[in-house]
């Protein structure tokens, strides 16, 4: 009989899974000495970054990179996320940095000062407190729109750059001289925004050199500066107005521009509304034409909510709270004597939300009108019509009005008056107007009537931010300073589904956004379901 040699299984099994270990070694050690190579070579390279940005960028000298940063392979976060903005994949809407308007290929390594480095975190000071994950990311973004629908296609929605602290920075601490200037009306929250931008600036970045203008651009024409520091700004958040003051000012890009470089300010931080967008972008375009390093970085404010694109201003709710007491006087008025309408008028040039928040929060709102939709004073539809019909069946009627639907009446005219520094028009009074009106119409029909009218026009912007408001300014004011520390400009910050990011100016400025109420805004039908009120023209079928 033929003897059969007969393998073990187990010896087998035993021998190839040898044969693997000892090959997933061997390339285990292949694979590290090709990464200490790598490393060896990008440390000797990184002498020469330092040279060659110096060169490029000479507002920013004796930068020192940290090598032991570079050990990582990703290397500079900055690097990675303006590169993932260039590429003509990303669909991000690419925000301007000092890289691209400089012409900058290579970057220092600068670590933001927020970076935790151990499991220690510093008490005092306002360093060295964030974990790696709490930075932003370079593929983060936040959507234009939060709901879709079945029409609605994804890929159509735009994608605006996420705010946030980034990992490394474009500027150094110790070469920076921030500017800050509030421009146009009063709003509530400007003292916290500009504590917030003092206190992130100094105490998070160390940034020991803060001087903010005094009334607007006036400061920056006639070198009025203030220091800026914990002890000015301290307190300042407890009150309303503003604290370095603010005003209406011709714009002079070419005058500002000079005054910037004397100071020596390469960051520019500035409060402003719809103008200031346009007046912005038209700085910066000088800015990037002399290759300056100067970062433009606006926060929004509009009393009325009309900045493009952002979901609500900071302001808004405080003012809207505010309104509460002159509603709650027309409320009294109107119920405590028969056939006493009561009218209250708000702000709101090119906007009704203030008006139209302010009456859905006081739920007890007959009649409210808004700049974005015509109406009638007269006729068998108009509005003098319904409020005498209103007084005959209910005795009381209480209705606000938007200062701006002065230019929304159909069969009337009420005079402007002229127009202002920054040639912003002057409207006329509304309010007085329809006071007017509705006395002369009641007594055509034979009633005995009075109208309480109440302004508070002023009084609703002039108050100190609430806590929604306020932590709203604190957001903003800091993720305009993240996102300027890292380069980024010619930009606002701006909430958009309760996430902050950062929206190029030039859309902002593009026309294809606006914020106005529309007849399919869910919280407009919410109102008209509250009042009850038709649409006031006469040739509508209602």
């Amino acid at each position: 009989m033929e003897n059969h040699f007969k393998i073990n299984p187990l010896y087998l099994f035993g021998s190839i899974t040898l044969g693997a270990i000892g090959a997933v070694t061997i390339n285990k050690l292949k694979e590290s000495r090709h990464k200490q190579h790598t490393i060896d070579q990008k440390n000797v390279e990184i002498a020469q970054q330092q040279e060659i940005y110096q060169d490029k960028f000479p507002a920013l000298p004796n930068c020192k990179i940290n090598k032991l940063l570079w050990r990582d392979d990703k290397g500079s976060a900055l690097y990675q996320e303006l590169k993932n903005l260039e590429e003509i994949t990303c669909e991000i809407e690419k925000v301007p940095n000092l890289a691209y308007d400089l012409g900058i290929t290579e970057l220092p390594l600068i670590q933001n000062p927020m970076l935790g480095c151990s499991k220690y975190r510093s008490v005092f000071g306002g360093e060295g407190f964030l974990p790696e994950t709490a930075f932003v990311n370079h593929d983060c973004f936040i959507l234009q729109f939060a709901q879709f629908g079945p029409s609605d296609l994804l890929s159509k929605t735009k994608r605006w750059l996420r705010a946030g602290p980034r990992k490394h920075l474009f500027f150094r601490s110790e070469d920076i001289r921030a500017g800050i200037v509030v421009v146009g009306g009063l709003c509530p929250g400007l003292n916290v925004v500009i504590r917030e931008l003092t206190m992130t600036l100094k105490f998070n970045y160390k940034v020991d050199n803060i001087i903010g203008a005094h009334h607007g651009y006036d400061g920056i024409y006639n070198n009025d500066w203030i220091e800026l520091n914990h002890s000015t700004v301290k307190q300042i958040h407890h009150q309303g107005g503003c604290f370095l003051g603010t005003a209406r000012t011709v714009f002079e890009p070419e005058r500002i521009l000079e005054e910037l470089k004397k100071k020596g300010i390469n960051q520019l931080y500035v409060i402003g509304g719809v103008g200031t967008l346009k007046c912005m972008q038209i700085l910066h375009s000088l800015i990037k034409q002399r290759k300056l390093p100067i970062t433009i970085a606006v926060i929004p404010k509009s009393i009325e909510n009309e900045i493009p694109i952002v979901e609500k201003s900071f302001g808004v709710e405080s003012a809207v709270e505010e309104a509460q007491k002159a509603l709650q006087s027309g409320y009294a008025e109107t119920h405590s004597k028969q056939n006493t309408p009561a009218i209250v008028r708000l702000m709101g040039t090119n906007t009704g939300f203030l008006s139209m928040f302010a009456s859905q929060a006081f739920r007890s709102v007959n009649v409210c009108i808004v700049p974005e939709f015509q109406f009638d004073i007269y006729g068998e539809r108009g509005i003098l019509k319904y409020v005498y019909d209103r007084l005959k069946a209910k005795g009381t009627c209480l209705i606000v009005v938007s200062e701006g639907a002065v230019h929304s009446i159909r069969d009337a005219q009420v005079q402007d008056k002229g127009k202002d520094a920054s040639g912003n028009i002057k409207l006329g009074d509304i309010g007085a107007f329809l006071k007017q009106e509705i006395l002369k119409y009641n007594l055509a029909q034979g009633i005995q009537s009075d109208v309480k009218y109440i302004d508070p026009l002023y009084m609703v912007r002039s108050v100190k931010a609430n806590s929604h408001d306020s932590k709203m300014c604190t957001q903003l004011a800091q993720n305009a300073i993240h996102a300027a520390m890292a380069g980024f400009t010619c930009f606002a910050v701006g909430h958009l589904s309760n996430k902050t990011c950062l929206i190029p100016l030039s859309e902002m400025n593009s026309g294809s956004y606006s914020n106005r109420i529309t007849s399919t805004n869910i919280q407009w039908q919410r109102l008209l379901a509250n009042t009850g009120q038709p649409l006031f023209l006469n040739e509508q079928n209602q």
